[in-house]
């Protein structure tokens, strides 16, 4: 079996003097896939393993599996990155550890990693291993990648939210390989900070296991609709200015999609690629015929996103949510062909309809009515449920076709073919399988196997624990500052509402930095230091390009007034600080919650950075936050009262005002904010362990946060002005995962 189409050569290429054009990187979620991707003419491909990747419904593979086909992508020049891109538990470290040594022993050309404890171990333990950057660990400015290309990090995965002048300005100024999206599903939130699903259901999006609650309908306003499931993404217009920009690598989003996806997706952005290889650009003839090609993959419709510097107006369409697919034609006449239930329920129904796309067997079809999206209308047909009725002839002329169904429908209702079971499809995974084995065998498995697989030393996870002790180091502190005493920490977004607290003598008061308290401080910053002195700072996660130096410019006049106390949600924050926070020991600096920990490999990661104290992630389950340990001289803190951020959007969302609540058919409530150019989903139901706080049984600890900064403007703040006896009986809470298993 030989890839049909054969890579061109970078060698030849260059001497040629043609352009140089970025890696095509292919998702592989089987062993159809995986075929469909080669034999498209894919550089590289992405897949995950049964555990430890960002897609864990998808079908994966077995470390076996992955062997087999590493060889057989190395015999046809195709490289092969594996998705390690989940929060690692902490009672999961010993098993990574096995799966990365396995890794080695392979020879994957990188891992794709979310998790800073997972880099943390891998640049120390498994340097061979190239690191790339999942788009989860949400890097998205020069500043951050810079950091962790600083740390050995070969590669990042920017987000979807930037647009091309943004990406433009990361290539510029930073020396990492950048590796961007340019097709498929698109999330409304900023990748990597989603806890949707994780507090709806407990199936955690950072564990791979997101269950989609943005794609159900919610009543808002009286009215339903899918007010936050975005159009899928296409980058194809704008493929010339990212193939010049100084992308490394365009990746195609899929590893749940078909082999059929996959083939027609990667074939189209192959010969798009290779086009623009030769001349530098698409002509309006090739992008038409290219979107043309595209509805065979029976995506959404789909946008451009933000690449322009703006959204376009309907990259969300409220009555709509699933895949539209290719449309066959528009049902004319309906007609009963026997069976079924008194009233017209059950049974079979024959429709007529004009096409000129015939449908064949086996292809997935759906009946899309008026409003709706068909997700409970699709089909597969059957041999004899198809038949042209009339034939036309001549190029465009419809024919008419009478198509059987299981279910009743109207007239006007359209029908959709969503997909179909290509050659792939028809050999299946296990034939394809045995396929690839004997072509792997006549090449070197069987001599690699007989020499036996290489050595490899496997160390105990339990060395993270405290790697002082073993390693006879002291741990890199920022000013080695001494553990700090319990003590309560209360976090708000407005300088009016801090006023009080700043008064009482129970709190640590933390403001969270936003354009209107910037507002309301700036040119005050010395005289507010000299009545507040202990006041901290918690900046926001989002530093977009274009906007660093006016972010740098607060830090720079906070710092000047005297505040020493920083919370930071970013990597790209620490060079805010003289001495780049961990060399200047005046500083006390602080994870904020956008920066996970969830295990002690993090922990241990963040304090070499030069934080004082780690916050602990929202998600985690009792046993997790009970079981992490703060190094020498750290802390570790953990929010346990907040209106917790669901997700955050650059998407501008259909929404008539704000502060309205939208409620999901589960009873899910969830309210929307704006802010600085930003949008929050925020649970209405609050997320509280104040119930739970003598479960808490880590006397590391020492920090314990009440986050006011996204509650609502009806709530009363005076409930916590003892945090000891807080007044909340009259308020329902979630206690999130804490006691149950985080998943």
């Amino acid at each position: 079996m030989k890839n049909s189409q054969a890579k061109p050569d970078s060698g030849s290429a260059a001497a040629a003097g043609v352009r140089k054009i970025p890696e095509l990187l292919a998702p592989v979620g089987g062993f159809e896939t995986f075929m469909a991707a080669l034999d498209a003419g894919a550089d590289a491909i992405y897949l995950g393993l049964k555990k430890f990747s960002a897609r864990a419904r998808a079908e994966n593979f077995s470390l076996a599996d992955l062997e087999l086909l590493v060889v057989y992508a190395h015999q046809h020049r195709v490289k092969v990155y594996i998705a390690l891109n989940t929060l690692i538990r902490n009672d999961e470290l010993a098993e990574i550890y096995q799966t990365l040594n396995a890794l080695v022993r392979i020879e994957v050309d990188a891992v794709i990693v979310q998790d800073l404890g997972l880099v943390n171990i891998i640049r120390r333990d498994f340097p061979i291993l190239d690191i790339h950057l999942s788009t989860q660990l949400t890097i998205h400015n020069a500043a951050g990648a810079n950091r962790l290309a600083a740390q050995g990090c070969k590669r990042v995965v920017l987000g979807r939210e930037l647009a091309l002048t943004e990406i433009e300005q990361v290539a510029q100024k930073s020396p990492m390989e950048l590796e961007l999206f340019v097709y498929g599903a698109l999330c409304v939130s900023v990748a990597g900070i989603c806890q949707f699903s994780s507090f709806f259901g407990g199936q955690s999006a950072n564990r791979g296991r997101c269950s989609q609650p943005c794609r159900r309908p919610y009543r808002y306003q009286g009215e339903e609709g899918y007010f936050f499931s975005p159009a899928d993404f296409s980058a194809l217009e704008f493929l010339p200015e990212i193939a010049q920009s100084g992308i490394a690598s365009c990746k195609i989003e899929g590893r749940m999609k078909g082999s059929q996806y996959v083939a027609v997706v990667i074939s189209v952005f192959r010969r798009a690629l290779d086009e623009i290889k030769i001349s530098g650009k698409l002509t309006a003839a090739a992008i038409k015929n290219y979107k043309e090609e595209l509805k065979e993959a029976y995506a959404r419709p789909v946008t451009s996103a933000n690449l322009s510097g703006s959204y376009p107006a309907m990259i969300i369409a409220p009555q709509r949510a699933a895949t539209i697919g290719a449309v066959i034609g528009k049902i004319r006449r309906v007609s009963r062909e026997g069976g079924g239930k008194k009233g017209g329920t059950g049974g079979r129904w024959k429709i007529i309809l004009r096409s000129t796309r015939l449908p064949a067997t086996g292809d997935r079809l759906k009946v899309v009515r008026q409003g709706k999206d068909g997700r409970d209308n699709s089909f597969t047909l059957k041999d004899g449920d198809f038949k042209v009725e009339k034939k036309r002839a001549g190029k465009g002329n419809a024919n008419i076709i009478s198509v059987t169904l299981p279910f009743i429908c109207s007239e006007g209702d359209l029908l959709v073919k969503v997909g179909s079971r290509d050659r792939y499809g028809r050999r299946g995974g296990l034939r394809i399988r045995k396929e690839i084995e004997a072509e792997v065998a006549k090449f070197d498995l069987l001599e690699k196997s007989a020499a036996g697989p290489k050595p490899v030393v496997y160390q105990p996870a339990q060395w993270l624990t405290l790697p002082a002790a073993v390693s006879g180091e002291p741990p890199r502190l920022g000013g080695n500052q001494p553990a700090a005493k319990s003590k309560w920490l209360i976090k708000l977004s407005d300088l009016n509402a801090a006023r009080p607290f700043l008064k009482r003598h129970h709190f640590t008061v933390v403001l969270e930095l936003n354009g209107r308290l910037e507002a309301t401080i700036s040119g005050r910053e010395r005289e507010l230091f000299r009545r507040f002195p202990q006041l901290e700072w918690s900046l926001p996660p989002f530093n977009y390009p274009g906007r660093e130096s006016l972010f740098a410019a607060v830090v720079k006049r906070l710092t000047g007034a005297g505040f020493r106390r920083f919370h930071l949600n970013g990597l790209d924050q620490l060079e805010l600080f003289p001495g780049d926070g961990a060399k200047n020991p005046e500083f006390i600096l602080s994870t904020g919650p956008f920066l996970h920990a969830a295990n002690q490999a993090a922990v241990s990661y963040y304090v070499e950075q030069g934080f004082n104290s780690v916050h602990l992630s929202f998600e985690l389950d009792k046993t997790t936050i009970n079981d992490l340990r703060a190094l020498p001289g750290s802390n570790l803190s953990l929010t346990v009262f907040s209106f917790l951020p669901l997700l955050i959007t650059r998407v501008p969302l259909p929404l008539n005002r704000r502060g309205k609540t939208f409620v999901s058919s589960r009873r899910e409530a969830i309210v929307a904010y704006k802010r600085d150019g930003m949008t929050a989903l925020i649970a209405e139901t609050p997320f509280s362990l104040l119930k739970y706080i003598t479960h808490l049984r880590n006397p590391d600890i020492t920090h314990k946060i009440i986050d006011l900064s996204w509650a609502p403007g009806t709530f009363d703040l005076r409930r916590f002005y003892n945090p000891n006896h807080p007044r909340l009986e009259d308020i329902d809470s979630s206690s999130y995962n804490f006691s149950k298993e985080w998943r």
